[in-house]
């Protein structure tokens, strides 16, 4: 996170890295609020293919994290190749009010640093707005 430089972005398709075992991908901290447009929709009442787009906000003095791929954290958790995963058809957006600290200090399953855990010993609670376009 520490990398990240704040700014507006718009990212084309719902890139997934291409690793070699698939994994949750893409985790974007401390936003104020993320808008996903889509096209097309699997709707076959609804032919149009006009841009329609769904912003979700943070309420005040709150941030939240999120993720948006084209896959379920199922679906990426149960394919051990790339080619595993199923044809692209949806927009996954997992909002996060807490996000753990990311990986350990070695790829052997060390755990995190305390101060990147998150307490279970309290509530965490966060909000947003949804606003349709």
């Amino acid at each position: 996170m520490a990398g990240g430089i704040p700014g507006k972005y718009h990212v084309d398709g719902l890139p997934v890295t291409k690793y070699l075992v698939p994994q949750e991908c893409g985790m974007h901290m401390a936003t104020d609020w993320v808008t996903v447009t889509r096209n097309q929709t699997l709707n076959n009442a609804d032919p149009s293919h006009d841009d329609f787009q769904l912003t979700f906000s943070a309420l005040p003095k709150q941030q939240l994290a999120f993720s948006c791929l084209p896959y379920t954290a199922e679906e990426l958790e149960n394919a051990t190749h790339i080619e595993e995963l199923p044809p692209l058809r949806r927009t996954v957006l997992t909002l996060y009010g807490a996000v753990r600290g990311v990986g350990g200090i070695d790829s052997w399953g060390a755990d995190v640093e305390e101060q990147y855990h998150i307490p279970s010993h309290r509530d965490i609670t966060f909000g947003f707005e949804i606003k349709g376009v």
